[in-house]
């Protein structure tokens, strides 16, 4: 089969107020998905960040947020994790179950997708290139990149601000990825239109699928600064006449809520992309002089 179904999710962030109700609206995502026919699902960026509902001890400001974001979020993930295994065990599905805090074996912070695998197998990909705020709060960027099969595809997954930077995919290219999973954070229009532009730029000029998936909405936190996230989730692919697409996008979102965008990737249309280009594409790229470019 060279086909898989996918389904990718504009994520609701609110004010959760347990590890168990957050997992509960995972569940009802995913759920969705499956009725839906979904066999990948896709959800976005540090998705548990509403868990910053669940403190009580104190309010959360923007001077409290850099050390709940160290103490009080990492030590949820690892049962958010468990749960969403569990979710892809059950369905049948592979889920990346969105970006997570977490502290990693050096004690480092650490912005952290998952990829949760029908077979309990569980994926990691830190985020590579970190935002301002991301280094201000001290959080470490990843140093690796992931390939990991998912149905007929080999994937990668690209975090948010790592699909603006194009020697990321063209390495993930190099190592057979055909689809690239992107959960993203955006609080501006800004923000939504680089990782938009940056997912179709890297759809074309790999001849792959992208796949984003945003967080949207508000949960009031912090109380004095409450971040407002944006965006609409779109699925994203070469721009050839063996796609068929004048620009490029498969599916996307149609509200600024909640929704799931669903789409049908097909990797034999890639190879043919690939194999019979109609602009210049991979097969054509001028290695040697590249290589001279490079000295």
């Amino acid at each position: 089969m060279s086909k898989l179904s996918v389904a990718t999710a504009q994520m609701e962030l609110r004010s959760e107020k347990s590890v168990q109700g957050f997992t509960a609206h995972v569940e009802d995502v995913v759920q969705r998905a499956v009725d839906a026919g979904a066999e990948l699902i896709v959800l976005p960026e540090l998705a548990s960040t509403g868990l910053l509902g669940s403190i009580s001890d104190h309010q959360v400001t923007s001077e409290t947020v850099r050390d709940d974001y160290w103490h009080a979020l990492t030590a949820m993930t690892d049962n958010i994790v468990h749960s969403m295994s569990e979710f892809a065990v059950r369905h049948g599905v592979t889920l990346l179950g969105g970006s997570h805090n977490r502290i990693d074996k050096a004690g480092h912070l650490r912005n952290t997708a998952y990829v949760l695998h029908p077979d309990g197998a569980v994926d990691i990909q830190d985020k590579i290139h970190l935002t301002p705020q991301e280094h201000a709060m001290g959080t470490r960027g990843g140093d690796e990149l992931l390939v990991t099969k998912i149905g007929p595809f080999t994937a990668g997954v690209l975090i948010c601000a790592d699909i603006q930077f194009p020697e990321l995919s063209r390495h993930l290219v190099s190592r057979g990825v055909d689809l690239i999973l992107c959960p993203s954070l955006t609080w501006n229009r800004r923000g939504v239109h680089r990782v938009r532009t940056g997912s179709q730029a890297r759809a074309i000029e790999n001849q792959l699928y992208v796949v984003m998936s945003p967080l949207v909405g508000c949960s009031g936190l912090p109380t004095d600064a409450p971040m407002h996230a944006v965006g609409r989730a779109v699925v994203t692919t070469p721009v050839d006449k063996n796609v068929g697409l004048n620009d490029g996008v498969l599916a996307e979102g149609t509200t600024g809520g909640e929704e799931l965008v669903t789409a049908v990737l097909d990797r034999e249309v890639l190879l043919a992309s690939r194999a019979n280009p109609e602009a210049p594409g991979l097969s054509l790229r001028r290695r040697d002089l590249y290589a001279q470019l490079d000295r």
